[in-house]
């Protein structure tokens, strides 16, 4: 869906991000880590110098995104999209569902809403829920891979979604406050979406949805690496960023970028806490998976996941009005911490049959509304907090005809669109939002 051409407020003069997929075929170089980085797994101690190395390789290419997003071009970039992902979700109307499949101005997709309740004081909370809109992009080394799956785009090779080493994903946030709103967003880039308002898709006596151009302001960005040596386990770094209008210890410069600093980053779930109830070492010592940046922004620290373990500040790690199978019913204004980065995307399989989070059913409802939940620290609970290579399904024990699809939910929803049935037209792309992290 595109919006008309002019210069009117609901219509749009500006530029249409285009998307790149004319993969690298051949192996690219894996001498991408330099000499002394690292020469094991990580640790708490180490994580800080190397989360700022990747911050400073991936800064040639991904600055400007952060920093101009409505001038950025994966093309000039020499990053990678994904396929099967554009198209929409048809309605009963016949029309697209104009808050599914790829938008068009950036090329990004629409995340969850998040409801104001989701920061803590001294935070400001919002005034009004709102929802977050991210791009996400492959490396050349990460696109090798998706040549291979995608050697025939309607006959994806499900077997070969498995990352090579040096691989990196890059998914950038944006939210649909104002500074006004919201202060931590003062100063941040703004770009646009042509998407429906966030009001108006919670208007209960608004009937359809309209999209509009709609102003997003940069505020997180996660990145995660394929690193066998740093985590040998999953075999994955994840790493959270967020924007800080403040200036904390080690941030020089002025610019967007400048002042996107660590959350934190995680290359293990920390199994051996999974069945303790609250995640962590009952001791009181920190986890060992997960490093968390002490001088990250406030905002990003009210958001962490199940037990302290790394969550973005956009990713809904944490859910109000949740009902566990054994009756328990955390309120509306309660926050249940409920995910982390390695364990929604731990869940990354085809066919798509678990839930991001520790949920016995496929359905992701809107944050507050009722969500059924595992007990935290049960044995169901606890698969979603494992350490698995990216080969090994989380669903596929005593199982056949399960592939892992190498914590990459990208490209598990888009398998499952272009493995969809005939009877959908194997058009659709069948989430009509990008859930999860």
């Amino acid at each position: 869906m595109y919006p008309p051409a002019g210069h009117g407020s609901d219509e749009w003069d500006g530029s249409f991000r285009t998307s790149k997929y004319d993969y690298p075929t051949s192996p690219t170089k894996q001498d991408w880590r330099p000499k002394g980085l690292i020469s094991g797994p990580l640790t708490t101690r180490t994580a800080a110098k190397y989360v700022e190395f990747i911050k400073k390789y991936i800064q040639k290419d991904m600055s400007d995104l952060v920093n101009t997003p409505l001038t950025w071009s994966p093309e000039k970039a020499g990053w990678y999209n994904m396929p099967w992902c554009a198209q929409g979700t048809t309605q009963p109307d016949g029309k697209i569902d104009p808050e599914s499949g790829r938008e068009a101005l950036l090329g990004s997709y629409t995340g969850q809403i998040l409801q104001p309740n989701t920061f803590a004081p001294p935070t400001p909370r919002p005034p009004e829920a709102f929802q977050n809109h991210a791009v996400i992009y492959y490396n050349p080394t990460a696109a090798t891979m998706l040549a291979e799956v995608w050697r025939d785009p309607f006959e994806p090779d499900v077997s070969a979604a498995q990352f090579p080493e040096g691989s990196i994903v890059v998914k950038v946030e944006a939210a649909t406050l104002t500074p006004h709103q919201w202060p931590p967003l003062e100063g941040s880039s703004v770009s646009y979406v042509y998407r429906p308002t966030t009001k108006s898709l919670l208007n209960p006596s608004k009937s359809g949805k309209t999209a509009e151009i709609v102003p997003v302001r940069f505020v997180q960005m996660a990145v995660k690496v394929k690193d066998r040596i740093a985590s040998p386990d999953t075999g994955w770094v994840f790493i959270a960023f967020a924007y800080d209008t403040n200036k904390h210890k080690g941030v020089t410069g002025t610019t967007v970028w400048d002042k996107t600093v660590p959350v934190g980053a995680m290359w293990g779930n920390d199994p051996e806490y999974s069945r303790n109830r609250k995640g962590r070492n009952p001791d009181g010592k920190p986890l060992k998976e997960t490093w968390l940046n002490p001088d990250a922004p406030q905002y990003s620290r009210d958001v962490l996941g199940w037990g302290g373990r790394l969550s973005g500040p956009m990713d809904v790690g944490r859910r109000h009005n949740v009902i566990t199978v054994s009756g328990q019913h955390y309120q509306k204004n309660t926050q249940f911490a409920a995910s982390s980065c390695l364990s929604c995307h731990g869940s990354a399989q085809y066919p798509f049959m678990a839930n991001l989070y520790p949920s016995p059913n496929l359905v992701f409802p809107e944050d507050g509304n009722q969500f059924l939940f595992f007990d935290p620290g049960s044995d169901q609970w606890a698969q979603w907090f494992q350490n698995r290579p990216g080969n090994t399904a989380q669903s596929g024990a005593g199982r056949t005809g399960i592939t892992a699809i190498d914590y990459d939910m990208l490209l598990t929803f888009a398998l499952t669109a272009a493995k969809a049935p005939a009877s959908t037209n194997r058009n659709t792309f069948i989430q009509n939002r990008l859930q999860g992290h």
